[in-house]
């Protein structure tokens, strides 16, 4: 090789390198430095429990609609916001405390999501997913029928609605049902 092939050679590993090392302590400058202002997750309220009439005074003063699955007599309504505006309406058996870590129990999630029905028909073409219309031009989307988490959307709404039951199956014929409703 010649010298002069060589000396570019050589610069270019040299220059390499020094991209590397800057590269490298870069993330490690990030790494120390970042912080944790924003966490990973939507901060979480404590759960509460609610009646009926503070759910509906909630729907009212937020800037989209809010889901749920009815009036379920005996059952305490469990309610969790998150600052990302996600809100979480659990039904709690009798004699369930209100913040129980299980998740053993029917939950109607409400989120922000813009375009929700077009993400929701997209996942439904995935292979085994279920993807149907609901009535008033609604969408339905499960990984499979007995997954616990159902995904449903309706045009010119931009939440995303997530029904979970710990039943297999159950979260699917409770939105086939037409029971997940707005407050």
């Amino acid at each position: 090789m010649s010298e002069r092939v060589q000396s570019i050679t050589s610069r270019r590993l040299r220059l390499g390198a020094v991209i590397a090392i800057a590269v490298a302590a870069g993330f490690i400058a990030w790494l120390v430095f970042k912080g944790d202002d924003e966490p990973s997750t939507p901060a979480r309220s404590p759960a509460v429990a609610a009646s009926v009439s503070d759910l509906r005074a909630l729907a009212k003063s937020v800037k989209h609609p809010i889901y749920w699955a009815g009036r379920k007599p005996g059952q305490t309504y469990e309610l969790t916001q998150t600052s990302s505006g996600n809100i979480y309406i659990r039904y709690l058996p009798a004699g369930i405390e209100v913040g129980v870590p299980r998740p053993d129990y029917l939950t109607v999630g409400t989120y922000p999501f813009r375009h929700p029905a077009a993400t929701l028909q997209k996942q439904a073409k995935n292979k085994g997913a279920i993807g149907e219309r609901l009535p008033n031009g609604g969408v339905l989307y499960a990984a499979g029928p007995r997954t616990p988490n159902v995904y449903l959307a309706y045009p010119n709404a931009d939440v995303e609605i997530e029904v979970f039951d710990p039943k297999p199956g159950r979260a699917l014929r409770l939105v086939r049902s037409g029971r997940i409703v707005p407050l």
